[in-house]
């Protein structure tokens, strides 16, 4: 596919970011849009558009031998990226850091971006949109073990059992019979499915807008005092004079706005039931006590040695993390297909698929687990903004590969 079309493909997706963006930074939204369309995403489009894309295709036993290989190639090289981050970030300072870039460096964008993806790029070849159903089955299982273990780096916050219980997957093993079956779905019932999956990507990329008017682009530098102070520290500079305590309303919202930022959420990626944290939690009344909760968690990490606050554009180990998902990740992939495919019966199709599956930006589940399992969210989520938004370029370019394999 030629470079310009496929930029163009891409250049389309992302820009339904901007809604959402536009939409937060004129204030239209509410703190927490993200979170409740989140909601809306994990447990309503998502999983109508697993079942869409198994209802609308016909089954042939050859497919079979495909879909194994997809999941072989899924799980191996799954594997092998997540051993090269390790060893990439190993040297990174913050136990909590390393494991969110490594979890954001090989967990892909397999089910919200990944499947509009292959239907933009091959509208004539349904397979495609197959395999990559096939892929996220395995992208699940790996993500509710070696993804959380990546996250909390605690082999007992690993649960099993959310492989099978989670809303992606539950809907594929519903969708499955009538696939294998051909059983033909009328279309007064395949209708309002598949309008509801043709949600996803929209819903996917205004929820990535809305995020991303909440971060801060550049950091932000501490100076001493504010990198001393305590959450008791507040009170004290408001009994200041008229001019101080209009400096200290100005600290409180300042600090208020970072613990804001800071608080990037997306659903809990699975457990059915499963009401996300930042819905279900307790919600501060009053500034003054965002501000404590979050000088109280994170101004060590963010004020030590009078460090600010990065932002998305200014921290390195986005960027490295970035290389690692677009670029490593893909081209690893490739390399080793073609070497499979040198002594064993592969598929080119099979191949092309789980190569741009495996260029498709971080997944939301790094952040997910972060914010479940007290990780480092906001390198969790920079990391998956940057890399959405890079991929405008890099998966054009990859696409030229294709026309080799």
């Amino acid at each position: 596919m030629a470079f310009l079309q496929t930029f163009i493909n891409v250049v389309m997706i992302v820009v339904l970011a901007v809604p959402g963006f536009a939409l937060r930074k004129a204030r239209l939204l509410p703190d927490k849009a993200a979170s409740v369309l989140a909601v809306v995403l994990l447990y309503v489009s998502q999983p109508f558009l697993m079942m869409s894309s198994l209802f609308d295709k016909a089954f042939e036993p050859s497919m079979l031998i495909d879909f194994l290989w997809v999941i072989v190639f899924a799980v191996a090289l799954q594997l092998a990226v997540y051993f090269a981050a390790k060893l990439i970030f190993a040297k990174t300072k913050e136990d909590a850091t390393r494991r969110a870039c490594v979890a954001c460096s090989y967990l892909g964008n397999v089910g919200f971006m990944g499947i509009p993806v292959m239907q933009m790029l091959f509208p004539e070849n349904g397979e495609m949109v197959l395999y990559t159903v096939v892929y996220n089955i395995a992208f699940n299982a790996m993500c509710w073990t070696l993804g959380v273990y990546a996250v909390t780096g605690e082999k007992k916050s690993v649960k099993p059992y959310k492989i099978i219980l989670n809303p992606p997957t539950i809907a594929v093993i519903i969708a499955l019979p009538f696939f294998f079956c051909n059983v033909h779905i009328p279309e007064q019932v395949l209708t309002p499915i598949s309008y509801l999956g043709d949600m996803t990507l929209p819903l996917s990329m205004i929820i990535l807008g809305i995020r991303l008017a909440d971060m801060r682009f550049l950091g932000v530098k501490k100076t001493a005092s504010v990198a001393a102070s305590a959450p008791s520290a507040v009170p004290i500079v408001a009994e200041q004079t008229k001019n101080g305590a209009v400096e200290s309303a100005a600290n409180v919202a300042e600090i208020s706005d970072i613990a804001s930022d800071s608080e990037i959420f997306d659903v809990n990626a699975g457990a059915p039931g499963g009401v996300p944290a930042a819905v279900s939690g307790s919600v501060p009344a009053e500034k003054t006590a965002g501000a404590q909760e979050f000088s109280a968690d994170s101004s060590e990490r963010d004020t030590s040695a009078g460090k600010g606050k990065r932002g998305i554009v200014d921290d390195l180990k986005v960027y490295l993390v970035a290389l690692v998902k677009l670029l490593l990740s893909p081209l690893l992939s490739l390399g080793v297909m073609l070497l499979v495919q040198l002594v064993l019966p592969v598929d080119r199709y099979v191949v092309i698929a789980v190569y741009i599956i495996a260029a498709m930006p971080s997944a939301s589940s790094a952040l997910n687990f972060a914010e479940m399992y007290g990780g480092d969210k906001e390198t969790a989520a920079a990391a998956t903004l940057m890399n959405t938004l890079l991929c405008v370029i890099t998966v054009p370019v990859l696409m030229l590969l294709c026309e080799l394999i």
